[in-house]
């Protein structure tokens, strides 16, 4: 992105006051540093002041919105900051994007500070008029939230954007004889951000009510994933996969999670979703191997013992060594003492452990690192395109040398295309799951039900 402001025929009012001290800020990059986000390349709100007295002086009055991005969980600690830092610069090139459509090309935007979260748009009023009303200010904040969710829905990828989200506040500054411009402009971006902070409130309500709703009524269902060998296509064993009631957001388990870790509720869902598993489980045909999706904060759970160690566990007709407690990677892993301890003592009784999303981030490979997992999932992001990608292929490949050399059960996640599922059989993945070979499904399919696969 851009250093400057972009379109400089519609910016003389900053490009005049930058160039006065242009020469400084070359000579001095700790200064630069200070005035343009290193990120994203944007100015932060210092660059702003010019613009906003000279539309105070002339207008009275100065918009502003705020573009505030959620996280909705440990981002950082699982992918590491460059995630984060891109996901910054896609929300950039969102809000660049816009602009001349749902922004006007004499619209400002900056970052509120160096590496934040937040983005500031300065409104420029209509051509019309002196000033930009409430009905009209709000329209704008809404097509500006509505466009920047749909722009990162098609810039990112699925697991990542579920993680976010966007909400944008807006404020109005008047000009105050009694207070300093840099005052009021202060006051104007907390006024926003706390707008912003407030619809995000609001929504994080009505979703903490429903999913109280669902815990109450035990609305969660089971569906099963197949996961087969990649030499034959002989199914070695099913993950369970926990829905919300169908039709609403919450049939999606990201959502699901993402709200119950926002409400400290994870560990009623958790349960709750576990418990669902087992009785599906009822119906597991022998053989084969459950996969059970764990947050890394519930397998310190002492009911997880309980649970799988007494009735529920007997009457789903399951041995422990036909369970995979599959460890995922919504949150990131605080206590590995506790959870080393716990993992030892559910592999005592028999139970197999997995890692999932291998390759996503930091935290998947500093839990591998810890866990000593019998199976290991490959992130679909690095199955996405194997058989056209050069780098996700040697990365691929290196985890089968681990796993040859560690005795773990290798794992493909999201195995989409024929190309694909070439490709990872030549450089020696021995297990795969994903659309090509089965959507998810009620539990539990015939084996007829895939014998079409042989033909792969």
């Amino acid at each position: 992105m851009a250093d400057s402001f972009g379109k400089e025929e519609t910016h003389e009012f900053l490009l005049e006051s930058w160039l006065e001290f242009h020469d400084l800020v070359e000579a001095q990059p700790e200064l630069r540093s200070l005035l343009f986000d290193p990120v994203t390349g944007l100015p932060t709100t210092p660059l702003l002041f010019p613009r906003i007295q000279n539309l105070l002086e002339e207008r009275g009055e100065v918009s502003l919105l705020c573009v505030n991005i959620v996280r909705y969980s440990k981002i950082e600690e699982i992918y590491g900051w460059k995630v984060f830092d891109e996901v910054m610069c896609e929300v950039a090139g969102a809000l660049e994007s816009i602009t001349g459509s749902v922004l006007r090309d004499s619209d400002i935007i900056a970052e509120l500070m160096i590496s934040g979260n937040s983005f500031v748009v300065v409104l420029s009023p209509p051509r019309n008029s002196i000033k930009i009303d409430l009905s009209a200010r709000q329209m704008i904040v809404e097509r500006v939230e509505s466009a920047i969710r749909s722009h990162l829905s098609d810039t990112m990828e699925p697991a990542l954007f579920k993680k976010f989200g966007c909400y944008v506040g807006a404020s109005t500054i008047e000009p105050s004889e009694n207070v300093r411009l840099e005052r009021l402009v202060h006051h104007g971006l907390d006024s926003a951000l706390s707008d912003s902070t407030a619809r995000e409130s609001i929504d994080a309500a009505l979703r903490i009510e429903a999913l109280r709703n669902i815990l109450a009524e035990e609305s969660v269902r089971t569906l099963v994933h197949p996961i087969f060998k990649l030499d034959d296509f002989s199914i070695v064993g099913y993950e369970a996969l926990s829905r919300g009631p169908e039709g609403s957001e919450f049939e999606r388990p990201d959502k699901l999670f993402k709200v119950a870790y926002d409400a400290d509720l994870v560990m009623r869902l958790e349960r709750l979703c576990r418990k669902k598993a087992l009785e599906a489980a009822a119906a597991l045909p022998e053989g084969r191997l459950l996969f059970l999706n764990i947050e890394p904060e519930a397998v310190c759970d002492p009911e997880l013992r309980e649970i799988m160690t007494t009735t529920l566990l007997m009457q789903s007709n399951l041995t422990p060594d036909r369970m995979v407690l599959e460890i995922t990677e919504r949150s990131a892993i605080t206590d590995f003492t506790a959870f080393r301890s716990t993992l030892e003592y559910l592999r005592v009784l028999g139970f197999h452990v997995a890692v999932d999303d291998a390759g996503a981030g930091y935290g998947s490979l500093q839990c591998l690192a810890e866990v000593h997992p019998e199976w290991l999932k490959v992130d679909i992001s690095l199955v996405r395109g194997i058989d056209m990608d050069p780098v996700r292929e040697q990365l691929v490949a290196g985890l089968v040398a681990f796993a040859e050399k560690m005795h773990v059960h290798l794992v493909a996640e999201g195995v989409e295309t024929e190309a694909e599922l070439a490709k990872l059989r030549e450089i020696g993945v021995g297990y795969g799951q994903g659309f090509l070979f089965s959507l998810p499904v009620e539990p539990f399919p015939a084996d007829e039900a895939y014998e079409s696969l042989k033909s792969l």
